[in-house]
């Protein structure tokens, strides 16, 4: 075989595009960290993760789906990246961490207008409530660890917003930024709902992009130098600034 073929192939191996099968990419509906929006995934997290992908230059398709089918997908496929995902014990061995996209503090909400849900100090005070959550999220976990058995569990956040406006539910644990986006989609304001609770106990104050088990160390590698690096040069702070 010619001399220079040989080093074309080897020049072509080394560009991150061919390092690696396409990459598949999944989130939920979960905004303003990753939403669809006429057809197209956007959100703090989908530009940073974005980003990310561009530096490293790997190819990739991304959807939105449930989070129990996103989660399921990640732990079993190769190749597979997941955001934006909260990091705990329960979770540390099932995938591969590439980094930290973005902060989230969590909060549990009620309806402004339930005089008879006062803010109470012990989270397992909402014990005396029924609870709205997302099926196998970072929270519902969280709360069946604890042995909490008023969960409703639904698809998605959108889900818990309205059933909290109907009465279905009493409480809603999720973050501010998420409770106010979905309220404003709905057509009310901020003040239609109220923090009953601040969740500080909660470890999943980051959220991260994750990669299965099954996916290669050297693009988790090459995953987690191009996060480094869109931090260094202020993509990254970029983005952040836009969704304050």
């Amino acid at each position: 075989m010619n001399i220079r073929w040989i080093w074309l192939c080897w020049a072509l191996w080394l560009v991150p595009g061919w390092a690696a099968e396409t990459l598949q990419v999944v989130t939920e509906d979960y905004a303003p960290y990753n939403y669809l929006e006429e057809a197209e995934v956007k959100g703090l997290g989908t530009e940073v993760v974005e980003a990310m992908l561009e530096e490293a230059g790997f190819e990739y398709t991304l959807d939105i789906y449930p989070w129990a089918r996103a989660i399921s997908l990640a732990r079993s496929r190769p190749n597979v990246l997941i955001y934006s995902i909260s990091r705990f014990p329960e979770r540390e061995a099932q995938f591969q961490w590439i980094g930290v996209i973005a902060r989230i503090d969590f909060h549990v909400f009620a309806l402004a207008k339930r005089d008879d849900i006062k803010p109470f100090s012990q989270l397992s005070q909402a014990r005396a409530w029924s609870i709205g959550t997302v099926r196998n999220d970072a929270l519902e976990q969280y709360l069946i660890s604890r042995n909490f058995s008023n969960l409703q569990r639904n698809n998605n956040h959108e889900a818990n917003l309205l059933k909290l406006l109907m009465g279905r539910i009493d409480l809603w644990p999720v973050s501010q930024e998420t409770a106010y986006y979905y309220a404003r989609q709905a057509g009310y304001g901020p003040s239609t709902l109220k923090i009953v609770h601040d969740i500080e106990d909660f470890t999943g104050g980051d959220l991260y992009v994750a990669a299965s088990l099954k996916t290669s160390p050297e693009v988790v590698k090459r995953l987690q130098e191009a996060l480094a690096t869109i931090k260094q040069n202020g993509i990254y702070d970029g983005i952040v600034k836009r969704y304050r």
